[in-house]
Parts: C-alpha cells; sequence; structure tokens
C-alpha cells in the first residue's frame, strides 16, 4: 500500500536540493563536472528505466523548449502517452515532468524519487557525486517508467553531447536541433560551428534528424555530422515548408495565436491554428511538425492525423515562452534570456502589438549580454522598469540602468526593489489598453508571473480583454 505524504515530497525537494545545481551556478559547471559517465551510472544503479520507452530528443539555443512543447502536444492529441521533460521550469518544478499536459503530481514525485535519491546518495558517498540535473533527469524517467508511458519527448539541458538527457543507449527514434545562437559560451564557445558541434551530439546513427537550423556555419556542421551517422536530415523551408496567414478577424485578438500552413514530405496541413505568438513559434512548429512525422514513421504508427495536429496546437500555452495572462493592462511574461530571444520578442510585439504603450520590466543574469538585449528592446518600450530576482546570479537594477544610460536611453528607465514591485510599478505607468512585457530571465518571468497570478486570484472579476 502506497503511504507516500505530502511530507515525502518536500522531503525528496530537500534531498534533490543537497545536489549541485548548475543552473544556479553555472561557474561550477564551467570548472568541471559536464560530461556523461555519471548519469550512465546513475541509470545502471536504478536499474535503466529509459531502455523501455522510444524518444524523441530536441536541442538548440532558442525555440527547444517550444517544440519539445509542440511535439508533446500533437502526439498526445493523437492518443498517445507522452511523458514531456523540459527544463527550466517557471514557477513550480513539477512543470518540467509532464504526462499529456498535467505535471506530475507530488505523490507519484515522491515515489519515483525514492529510488533516484538513495542511488544518487550512494554515488556521493563513492565519491561520484550527480549533479541536481542528473538526478531529476533519473526521477522524470523512472516516473515515466512507472507511468507506462509510450514515448518521452526531451529537450536537452545544456548543450547536447554531453548533456544528462544523451544517454547513449537510450531509443531515440527523431532528434531535433532548433535554432542556434551564441549562449553559455564560457562552456559552449563563443564560435557558432562549436556551440552547433554541441548541439549535433545528439544526433544518432541511422536515426534521422530535423533542424530548423539556417545559420551557414552551423548548418553545415549539422549537415557534416548527419552524413557521418548515416542520419537522413530533414530541413525546415526546404523538407518542411510553412506560410503565415493574416488573421482577418477585426479587432485583432493576438491570444488566438496565428493561423498557418504547413507542407511536409509527407502531406499537406493547410490553416493550422496555432496558440503561441510570433514568426519564431511558428517556425518551431514546422521543426516540431516534422518531429512528430518521423515518430510516427520510426513508431510504425501509420500517418499523423491532421484533426490531431490542430486539435492538439489550437490552444496550446506555455509558461514564460509569449504567455498573455489575463487582466488590463495586457501583461506576456516570457523567459527569454539572450539577443537572439530578444531579436524574436522584438519582431512579435511590433507585429502582435503595434499602436500600444508599452512598458518593459527586464531582468538579467550577471553572465548574459543585457546590454545587447536592451539595445534590441528599448526602442520599442515607453518605459522599462528594472529588477533583480532571487538568484545571485542576477544582475541588480543599479546596473542595469547604467548599460541603459550608455545606449542613450537613459531617461526611460526606473528601479524597483523586486519583480513583484517592478510588475507594479509598470501597471501604474501604462494604461489599460497598453501592454507589460516582462523579459530577459525564466527566474524573473516566474517571480512576475507568480506575482500576476496573485492578484489575479485576489481579484476574481477583474475584466479580461
Amino acid at each position: 500500500m502506497d503511504t507516500t505524504t505530502v511530507t515525502e515530497y518536500q522531503e525528496a525537494i530537500q534531498r534533490l536540493d543537497s545536489f549541485m545545481n548548475f543552473e544556479r551556478n553555472p561557474a561550477a559547471l564551467s570548472a568541471g563536472g559536464f560530461g556523461t559517465e555519471r548519469m550512465a551510472n546513475l541509470m545502471r544503479r536504478i536499474g535503466s528505466p529509459h531502455l523501455t520507452m522510444p524518444a524523441v530528443h530536441i536541442a538548440g539555443t532558442k525555440g527547444k523548449g517550444s517544440t519539445a512543447h509542440l511535439v508533446a502536444a500533437a502526439l498526445t492529441a493523437s492518443k498517445i502517452m507522452v511523458g514531456l521533460y523540459t527544463s527550466p521550469h517557471v514557477n513550480d518544478l513539477r512543470e518540467r515532468i509532464v504526462i499529456g499536459r498535467r505535471p506530475v503530481n507530488e505523490r507519484r514525485f515522491a515515489l519515483a524519487a525514492r529510488t533516484a535519491l538513495k542511488a544518487a546518495e550512494d554515488m556521493r558517498a563513492d565519491g561520484h557525486e550527480p549533479s541536481y540535473f542528473e538526478v531529476l533527469t533519473a526521477i522524470a524517467f523512472q516516473f515515466f517508467h512507472n507511468a507506462g508511458v509510450e514515448v518521452v519527448v526531451l529537450e536537452a539541458g545544456l548543450g547536447g553531447r554531453l548533456d544528462a538527457t544523451n544517454l547513449p543507449d537510450l531509443p531515440v527514434l527523431a532528434t531535433g536541433i532548433s535554432s542556434i545562437s551564441r549562449d553559455h559560451e564560457d562552456i559552449l564557445g563563443a564560435d557558432l560551428p562549436l556551440i552547433a558541434a554541441e548541439k549535433a551530439g545528439i544526433i544518432r546513427r541511422n536515426v534521422p534528424v530535423a533542424t530548423s537550423v539556417t545559420e551557414p556555419g552551423a548548418l553545415d556542421v549539422i549537415i557534416k555530422t548527419a552524413a557521418a551517422m548515416e542520419s537522413p536530415l530533414f530541413r525546415v523551408g526546404e523538407d518542411v515548408r510553412f506560410s503565415r496567414r493574416e488573421n482577418r478577424q477585426p479587432p485583432p485578438r493576438p491570444e488566438r495565436g496565428q493561423r498557418i500552413d504547413f507542407e511536409t514530405w509527407r502531406a499537406l496541413y493547410p490553416d493550422v491554428s496555432l496558440g503561441l505568438l510570433g514568426d519564431h513559434q511558428a517556425e518551431n512548429a514546422a521543426l516540431a511538425l516534422a518531429l512528430v512525422e518521423l515518430f510516427m514513421d520510426g513508431s510504425s504508427r501509420g500517418p499523423l492525423d491532421g484533426g490531431a495536429l490542430r486539435s492538439g496546437w489550437r490552444n496550446l500555452a506555455i509558461p514564460a515562452r509569449m504567455e498573455i495572462l489575463g487582466g488590463r493592462p495586457r501583461l506576456v511574461v516570457d523567459g527569454g534570456h539572450n539577443p537572439s530571444a530578444a531579436w524574436a520578442v522584438a519582431e512579435a510585439v511590433a507585429g502582435v502589438f503595434p499602436a500600444e504603450r508599452r512598458v518593459l520590466v527586464f531582468g538579467s543574469a550577471a553572465d548574459k549580454d543585457s546590454r545587447t538585449m536592451l539595445r534590441i528592446l528599448a526602442p520599442l518600450f515607453d518605459r522599462i522598469v528594472f529588477s533583480a530576482y532571487d538568484s545571485p546570479r542576477a544582475k541588480t537594477a543599479t546596473e542595469l540602468m547604467a548599460e541603459l544610460a550608455e545606449l542613450g536611453r537613459g531617461d526611460k528607465g526606473t528601479a524597483a526593489e523586486s519583480p513583484a514591485r517592478a510588475l507594479e510599478l509598470a501597471r501604474g505607468l501604462v494604461p489599460d489598453d497598453g501592454l507589460i512585457l516582462a523579459f530577459g530571465s525564466f527566474y524573473l518571468a516566474g517571480e512576475v508571473r507568480s506575482a500576476a497570478l496573485a492578484a489575479e486570484r485576489d481579484s476574481p472579476g477583474k475584466p479580461v480583454p
């Protein structure tokens, strides 16, 4: 009889938190501890639950998380039991481990964690301590195994070649590589071909790979790696094409997302409604569609049903990916944290919210190129409210204000002592028909999102545009 309690869940979280978290302390990662040996050891100790489920594995700099969600949504709508593992989370750790669209509950998390945490603690005693992410990945695999999922969709954490999700004996049916740009340069390198080589490390011999990468140097690496591994390569823009339809329903309702025509090497999918905003999400959807078709081929499930695709994507919302939250003024939360993401968000804001007064709530980690992000975004916003967030890596509001001043836009900036206070100040700076965008960090996005949802609970009758 299962006697797992909430207390056991809390204990599991405390034990998990005792392992080195490179997301919170990336300097320790760059100093060492990056590789797959410990992960393989940990999985053997818990009985190799990953061997029981086929996988779709996705790496990239930007868009890999959204692509993973899109793949999972389409497969779930196809009546397949899908486990989805992504990172980071926005408000709750359990967001990373999902079946269908439901995060793992506390009881089942604690059950899956028992074996993984015991094995990880034994490894620590042996002098081979795994990382927080490795232990959490083992817990996810154990949970998916316990639940009997039919496929697991995995977002690589950092890089790809040496990532904990890149287990050599994982039965992968398709791999995907989303767009590549400069990020984590101290670990992956500052050269796009070098970064691409790390991402391409997830490509498996004779396993098809799909990519949305277009930058010539990075794409060349992926093409050569796929050829060397004898892995069929499918490219967005060639093997999968898409075109956006204009939304002709006045007045514009951006929360309805966008409508897209897709064409793959298999079929046409006209007028697909996608509940995600921005050209970059249309590109992610094209990559996801390729991966879904490759999975269906590899698993001998027959062709993808267009109705299932439309059902899965129509109302899809992903936390902190151009997520529109209710209330007035409109609040959009995005966890992007590099210049490439800033360009994508800038394009979406200009295209979807063209005529509104806008305020940016911004925070950034010390190792991110916040100055370039501000250079991209500042022209689009009337005011910018800066805040640090709950992380030792976060830049202070004063540091960010100084960067804005260096760009000649210091008159737009103001500082707040917390993301919640930044949101409060932003709401006082923009009219009810305006826009607030929170951007720069998943941690900032999470704190702003929590504050907004708490305010929404306190004002249940507040009108939603």
